[in-house]
């Protein structure tokens, strides 16, 4: 039965189980910590292992190089192994500790989203020696281990689990497993958005103007004075976050790029000033890379006008 738990906070994850090898039988200790990116796939990670024993290894995917996985390497000094009757090949170090940086996605085999829920779940793919999970390709497995993941403020997580004994701890938004003599792990861990993102600013009313739908996650965003040019001063709030505050709107298009990371979305225009000429009006295009949305917001200093972007992205 897996340990219950509530987290918030970063993952890492194999798709094949070995971490590192040592050459002879001994435990080790790692730490291992996740970074999650504001859309909740992408990670960084960062990875400490440290061991008396005199090599070292860790796996790396079919058909990449050390210097496309790996961010970080410490030692700089290791070899390259290419294992033709593995799933996997290998960066080896002449000595048991060694530190490396990721960066990566997740992929569908490892996360499931449904909504605004996020299901993460490591590989169970199995070796020919046995060993699953997150694992130590070694009988010992880890002496000790620390693994953590550190969530942005935007999740919140509903539950945790793991196939071994270990603490649990969430402090702010990090969770830590840690726990001793155990191999073969495990974990799966459950996040979500917060609640959705209410429509209003504060001390503003706002107003819904119009409603669009797009395909892709990856939109632009461009926004512009599209009538006289009266020295308006907008800012623009998508969801939970300000995409930009306090620019001064022209006729020349002011682009940002924006990665939808929830099913419904919104687009709010808050206007700083009136300029000479109220209400501040402001055009908005989101463009999808399929289509291009053109809508017009109004706001002064008592309401805002806002879009809906809702995300129908195809399987």
């Amino acid at each position: 039965m897996y340990n219950q738990m509530i987290f918030r906070s970063f993952i890492l994850i194999f798709t094949l189980c070995p971490i590192v090898s040592i050459a002879q039988s001994e435990g080790y200790k790692t730490d291992f910590i996740r970074y999650l990116n504001e859309d909740g796939i992408t990670y960084k990670d960062y990875i400490k292992v440290v061991s008396k024993r005199n090599s070292s290894w860790h796996y790396i995917e079919k058909g990449k190089s050390p210097e496309e996985v790996f961010s970080f390497t410490a030692p700089r000094d290791y070899q390259f192994q290419a294992l033709l009757d593995e799933k996997y090949n290998r960066i080896w170090f002449d000595q048991g500790s060694f530190s490396l940086i990721r960066e990566d996605s997740m992929t569908r085999s490892d996360l499931i989203i449904k909504d605004d829920s996020y299901i993460f779940q490591n590989d169970y793919q199995e070796s020919k020696e046995g060993y699953y999970g997150f694992c130590a390709a070694i009988a010992e497995g880890f002496a000790d281990v620390n693994y953590v993941w550190v969530f942005p403020e935007k999740f919140e997580v509903n539950n945790f689990e793991a196939n071994v004994n270990g603490v649990w701890k969430l402090i702010d938004n990090t969770l830590s497993f840690t726990s001793q003599d155990v191999n073969n792990i495990l974990f799966r861990i459950e996040y979500k958005v917060k609640d959705k993102i209410p429509l209003e600013l504060k001390n503003r009313e706002v107003l819904l103007k119009d409603s669009l739908s797009v395909k892709n996650r990856l939109i632009t965003i461009s926004i512009w004075d599209d009538s006289k040019i009266d020295n308006d001063i907008i800012s623009l709030k998508v969801n939970d976050e300000w995409l930009v505050q306090y620019l001064e709107a022209k006729q020349e298009k002011t682009t940002f790029k924006y990665l939808l990371t929830q099913p419904e979305n919104y687009i709010i225009l808050r206007a700083d000033n009136v300029g000479e000429i109220p209400p501040n009006t402001t055009a908005i295009q989101v463009d999808d890379g399929i289509s291009q949305y053109r809508v017009v917001l109004n706001s002064d200093l008592g309401n805002s006008e806002a879009i809906k972007i809702d995300l129908t992205e195809e399987p």
